[in-house]
């Protein structure tokens, strides 16, 4: 009993002291998209942000995106005076400021239920 007490204090504390990961990306008018690096986020980072800034010109749309470590992160889209809009959106698991509708969550945290299930048995 004590080994299964010392293994699951020893998870908790491996996993709660790591630093938040974040894709850190700014538009690139050469390519029209990120670059896709990723940074650890500095003390202060609390959360993973992106921000996508939409707007249309006589019929042809674009789009910009940006994403970072932020140390403060308000969710929400906002219209601009001139008809676009800017669509902030605010996580904090490692990188989950990648794609849209796709988090990743911490490897560690998926193994989890089937690491118990076999420490357990």
């Amino acid at each position: 009993m004590n080994l299964r007490v010392s293994v699951v204090l020893l998870l908790i504390f491996l996993t709660g002291g790591h630093s938040l990961k974040c894709y850190l990306c700014t538009f690139n008018p050469k390519t029209g998209s990120c670059d896709g690096t990723t940074m650890t986020c500095p003390i202060g980072g609390s959360k993973c942000g992106s921000v996508i800034t939409e707007q249309s010109i006589d019929s042809v749309e674009g789009s910009f995106t940006a994403k970072a470590c932020v140390p403060v992160c308000t969710p929400g889209t906002q219209k601009l005076p001139n008809g676009g809009t800017v669509s902030v959106k605010c996580c904090d698991t490692d990188l989950c400021n990648g794609t849209d509708g796709i988090n990743k969550g911490s490897f560690l945290l998926l193994l989890s239920p089937l690491f118990f299930h076999i420490l357990l048995h």
